[in-house]
């Protein structure tokens, strides 16, 4: 009889039927991932899509292994130097042979351009600036037949300034290339801040005597050419295609640059694409012997050369008798000054005559001529000009007026204006007298010193009618009744005012505290009479309301014034009945009073309590009431 099958043999059953293929693939890649000669035949599947794909998408994997590969070809060099040079062999015996060529082939050109060159007029003359300048005379050749050359290249890193790799011709003298690229980024960076350019936008060319520099900026370097010479429009295309070709190959390297240049250095060949020259090209000229023309240029030059000196002397000498006919006319006009005699003779022009002390100086009227003083004798005597303007500031400087007075003189009279002190006023009459071109001396509208002060200062304060203005012995007094407002600008008005020295404003009172104390009186003489008992009736709170608004009018003038103040509440009784009674009665009233007041708005801390009660036989029912009293500054 057969067995049933076991839970286990069952579910194992079931598992085979449903997941044997995928169990049986699973097993397939657990050995292909174990078995390292299946995952080199993988690999080598893959390998030549990879490098061909890697090309193609800029170069990544042969940058990742182009240092283990020259690790492996350097060791192997060590190793065994002779098999790597019999295996380079077919190939440098030509290359060498191709570079030699090529070396001596350049030097015997420049050697011809050079021998070519030392015969000719062209050759004596860049000998002559070899020599003045200090440089080698082929160098001087080198720079005159060469159309152009790119001297040196510099790689940088953007933003720092550091110099990332830096190459440069055989000729190219010795320079600070940190410096350069630094220098170059703080004049790319000023000019972009300068004109406030966009980020992707910055400098493409700089310019300093024969010498230009290319800039050409990418993402993580830019690239800066020195090249001497005309620049070709090509030049910037070829060093674009150079900048792009290192950030396609050397992208990760040029993100990461962190200073070591060593690190950069498979880029050097490909930045020394861009060291590229062009010589000029020359053809013969067919004409005159260099000697005779040389001779024809010295004979015509000299020829010019007296011509335009003789020319050049008539030319002076007329301009020297024309400045001197302009100095002579312009001494003649001016005032204050008259030419008696003039002589033209020599090379000075000798001047005599009479000159006003407060006349313009004649040195200025030679400076306006043109003529220098040492090309003038001179000499004046001294006179008095009765010109009107002569006179008058012959006036101011000897009396010497204050601010406040003005001179003028009107039909041989000095008219004094303004205000002065009769100290003043008795000098200028005893000296204008004694003054030639002056015939008397007019006071008349020159006012006091009080009486000017009073008119400036009514002036800047404009007081109200109410208000008086007098000024007695400079000092300004003022009395009767004006806002406050007003009264506070005095001060500011007239403390610019120099003659003023003081201010009374004792006598001057503000309307605000005549106001302040018409409603203190009103709100003392007012009283809150109560019945019998101490309840508040309608008539009371009518009265109340009207005190309420009283003192609050009372405590905007208080604060526009400056004058606090507290309130004092006076509850009274008549005295009819106990003596506890009646000060309770009293105590009440005034309580009812001040909670009546802070519930129309007023601040309970305004107020104080005080209780008064009669004394009998004398029984007034006036008494039962509540009183009102100001205390200054809060006190009692």
């Amino acid at each position: 009889m057969t067995q049933p099958p076991t839970p286990d043999n069952a579910l194992n059953a079931l598992k085979s039927l449903l997941l044997g293929e995928e169990r049986h693939q699973l097993e397939e890649i657990n050995e292909r991932l174990e078995d390292p000669e299946l995952r080199s035949e993988d690999f080598a599947e893959v390998l030549p899509d990879a490098l061909r794909r890697s090309q193609e998408n800029g170069g990544d994997l042969v940058d990742a292994l182009e240092p283990p590969v020259t690790q492996c070809i350097q060791r192997s060099i060590n190793r065994d130097p002779d098999n790597f040079a019999n295996a380079l062999y077919p190939v440098m015996g030509p290359a060498i042979r191709q570079s030699i060529a090529h070396t001596l082939k350049s030097l015997v050109d420049n050697i011809n351009r050079s021998l070519e060159q030392s015969f000719s007029l062209q050759g004596l003359k860049w000998r002559l600036e070899a020599r003045r300048s200090g440089v080698p005379f082929a160098e001087v050749v080198v720079r005159h037949t060469l159309e152009f050359r790119v001297e040196q290249v510099f790689l940088i890193q953007p933003g720092s300034g550091l110099l990332m790799k830096h190459v440069q011709d055989e000729i190219a003298g010795e320079s600070d290339a940190d410096a350069i690229s630094g220098m170059l980024t703080a004049i790319t960076q000023f000019v972009k801040d300068a004109f406030q350019a966009e980020q992707h936008e910055g400098l493409e060319t700089v310019a300093l005597g024969d010498h230009t520099v290319l800039l050409v900026h990418g993402p993580h370097a830019y690239l800066a050419a020195v090249v001497r010479g005309v620049v070709p429009s090509e030049l910037r295309q070829q060093c674009q295609q150079v900048l792009e070709d290192l950030h396609r190959r050397f992208r990760a390297r040029l993100a990461e640059f962190d200073g070591d240049s060593a690190s950069l250095d498979p880029l050097v060949p490909r930045l020394q694409l861009c060291l590229q020259s062009r010589a000029r090209e020359t053809k013969e000229k067919k004409g005159l012997s260099p000697a005779l023309l040389i001779a024809i240029a010295i004979v015509l030059m000299l020829l010019a050369w007296f011509g335009w000196h003789t020319w050049q002397q008539h030319r002076e000498a007329e301009a020297w008798r024309d400045r001197q006919a302009q100095l002579v006319e312009s001494l003649d006009s001016e005032p204050g000054i008259i030419v008696t005699d003039v002589a033209y003779g020599g090379e000075k022009l000798q001047l005599r005559g009479l000159r006003d002390p407060l006349s313009r100086p004649a040195a200025d009227l030679l400076t306006a001529a043109g003529i220098a003083p040492d090309q003038v004798q001179m000499q004046w005597r001294s006179y008095h000009d009765l010109d009107p303007r002569f006179v008058l500031r012959r006036a101011r400087q000897k009396l010497s007026p204050p601010a406040t007075v003005s001179l003028d003189l009107e039909h041989g009279i000095l008219v004094a204006r303004g205000y002065a002190d009769h100290n003043w006023l008795q000098r200028a009459e005893l000296v204008a007298s004694a003054m030639t071109g002056i015939n008397a001396f007019d006071g008349t509208q020159l006012d006091s010193v009080d009486e000017y002060l009073r008119q400036e200062a009514s002036r800047r304060l404009s007081p109200p009618a109410e208000v008086e203005l007098r000024v007695e012995q400079r000092v300004a007094r003022l009395s009767g009744v004006a806002p406050a407002d007003w009264i506070d600008t005095i001060e500011p008005q007239l403390d610019s005012l120099p003659e003023l020295s003081g201010i009374d404003r004792r006598e001057l009172i503000s309307t605000e505290q005549i106001q302040f104390q018409q409603l203190r009186s009103r709100i003392e003489n007012a009283s809150v009479y109560f019945p019998e008992r101490s309840e508040l009736g309608q008539e009371q709170q009518d009265v109340l309301a009207h005190i309420a608004t009283d003192l609050r009018n009372l405590g905007a003038l208080g604060e526009r014034i400056q004058r606090p103040f507290g309130v004092l509440l006076i509850g009274s009784a008549d005295g009819f009945g106990p003596a506890t009674l009646n000060a309770q009665l009293a105590l009440e009233r005034a309580q009812q009073v001040r909670g009546q007041l802070v519930a129309l708005g007023l601040p309970e801390t305004l107020f104080q309590l005080q209780t008064r009660v009669g004394q009998l036989p004398i029984l007034d029912p006036n008494l039962r009431r509540t009183e009102f009293r100001i205390l200054p500054n809060g006190d009692e």
